[in-house]
Order: structure tokens, then C-alpha cells, then sequence
């Protein structure tokens, strides 16, 4: 009798300690060490489409077409694989001016969208972009109606330090999915860019300005 109360209460033990676990390993980012890893700024948005609409319907709404005087193509490659789409894609990018000063640029890609919608839970969201980048989940923008046919590619922040974010992610267990490179580009000019994903997989560029 006595065997047989202790084995229960070893199994009553076993399996509280397996649930706590499990609570753990279900979001990974609220036990992270002295968050937030990195302080970040949302700067551009950047949409997937597979129509020109959403090109007509953001000037429509006044965001105004970025016209470069400069072309830096060697950066597309950089850009295409940070992205993860081809490299005729990244290079032939268009860019969109906010018309309010709070607002995110808009980037807009040109390419076959694969089916099916990106999705992760809320309280994940909600602790990866507090306690990762210091900030809100950030949110679908307002001037583009939300179809099948658009989706959010890449959100890119700005940071202080990235060889610093850098270490610090690895450090925290946060994959890098791509290392600091420097480049040149027409948008942003001379820049250190990396790359690590959000829990739904969307690409999450980090940006260091040369003047930073």
C-alpha cells in the first residue's frame, strides 16, 4: 500500500514538472534575461503582392513614390537573401513615403505569393516584441486593405548597435538568420543590416545607420 501511494505520488510529480515545461518551451519569450535584447524603432514596412494595386491604392491614400537619383546593385543580392525572395524582386523594389511623421515607409515587392496565411499566437507575438525589440506587435497598415493577395514580408527596424544585438540575440537563444553585412543602398545609404524571424516567420531586418 505504502509502495503503491508513493508511485502515485512520484507520477503527481513527474507530471506537474512536465507541464511546467511545457508552459516554458510554448513561449520562450517571457523567460528571457533582462529584456528588452535590443531597443528598436519600426522604420519600413515592407508588403509581398502579387497585383499593382497596392501600389495604386497607397498613393491614392497619399503615400508618395521615394525617386532615387542613385542605383547600388550589387546590394541586391544582399537584400534578396536577407529577404528571402529572388533577386530580380529585391532589386526592382518601389518605396512609399508615409504621409504622417509616426508612420512606417512602405516597401513594395512584386512577386508569387505561396499559399497560405502566416499566423502565431498572441501572447508569443506580444512577449517576442517586448522583451526581443523593446516594442508592440506592430501593426497591419492602415492604407492597405488586407487580402490574399498582399502580405507583410519583412519589418525593419532601426537599431543602436547591431554587433551588439548581435551577441546579445545568440546570447538569448535567439536564432540569426542572417549575420551583419555592410551595405550601401539607395533607401537607407551606408548601413549595417542583419536579420532574425518573428514567431509567425516574418522576416525581421535590424538596421544600424553608418551616423549611428
Amino acid at each position: 500500500m505504502q509502495t503503491s501511494h508513493l508511485c502515485r505520488v512520484l507520477g503527481a510529480l513527474v507530471l506537474a514538472a512536465l507541464a511546467s515545461c511545457g508552459g516554458t518551451s510554448d513561449n520562450p519569450y517571457t523567460t528571457l534575461e533582462n529584456p528588452p535584447i535590443v531597443q528598436a524603432q519600426l522604420h519600413t514596412v515592407t508588403l509581398a503582392t502579387d497585383s499593382s494595386a497596392v501600389a495604386e491604392e497607397l498613393q491614392a491614400k497619399g503615400y508618395l513614390p521615394i525617386q532615387f537619383t542613385s542605383n547600388y546593385p550589387g546590394s541586391s543580392s544582399v537584400e534578396a537573401s536577407l529577404w528571402s525572395v529572388p533577386e530580380p524582386v529585391a532589386a526592382s523594389a518601389t518605396h512609399f513615403k508615409a504621409p504622417g511623421a509616426v508612420e512606417a515607409n512602405l516597401r513594395v515587392l512584386r512577386m508569387a505569393l505561396a499559399a497560405g496565411s502566416r499566423s502565431a499566437d498572441s501572447a508569443v507575438d506580444e512577449a517576442f516584441f517586448k522583451n526581443v525589440l523593446g516594442t508592440g506587435v506592430p501593426g497591419w497598415p492602415a492604407a492597405v486593405e488586407r487580402t490574399n493577395k498582399v502580405r507583410v514580408q519583412v519589418w525593419t527596424y532601426l537599431i543602436p548597435d547591431i554587433l551588439g544585438a548581435n551577441k546579445r540575440l545568440r546570447d538569448s537563444g535567439i536564432p540569426v538568420v542572417y549575420d551583419p553585412v555592410k551595405i550601401t543602398t539607395a533607401y537607407l545609404g551606408d548601413h549595417r543590416t542583419m536579420a532574425i524571424r518573428a514567431p509567425d516567420g516574418t522576416i525581421i531586418e535590424l538596421v544600424q545607420a553608418a551616423s549611428q
